[in-house]
């Protein structure tokens, strides 16, 4: 049966990685642990905290950290923790991705 040759890449052409530019951190979000303490935040925070500056009630879709992990931010302290919409955590991320950092407004109080 004929198959399908591989492509020949030059040598002279950088080996390109999917997602490279971003830490992998896929062991940490489907941990036991993390999932455990995500849903009990969720039930406890119930709304979007961003919403509910702007005056809206809509329900909470992810338990995100306040302070990145990558930038000292701890993995399970709920004062670390922020419930959001998907469009606020989508918002969040993309300005975290591009080098964009959210002063904290409660720091330091």
């Amino acid at each position: 049966m004929p198959y399908k040759q591989k492509p020949i890449k030059p040598f002279w052409v950088p080996e390109r990685k999917a997602f490279g530019r971003r830490k992998d951190n896929s062991k940490f979000y489907n941990s036991w642990t993390w999932r455990k303490v995500s849903k009990a935040f969720k039930l406890e925070n119930p709304f979007c905290v961003k919403c509910e500056e702007e005056g809206k009630v809509v329900a909470a879709k992810f338990t995100d950290h306040i302070e990145r992990i990558e930038d000292g931010g701890a993995k399970f302290d709920k004062d670390n923790l922020q419930a959001l919409c998907q469009h606020h955590h989508d918002s969040k991320s993309g300005k975290e991705s591009h080098g964009y950092r959210e002063k904290n407004k409660n720091k330091g109080a």
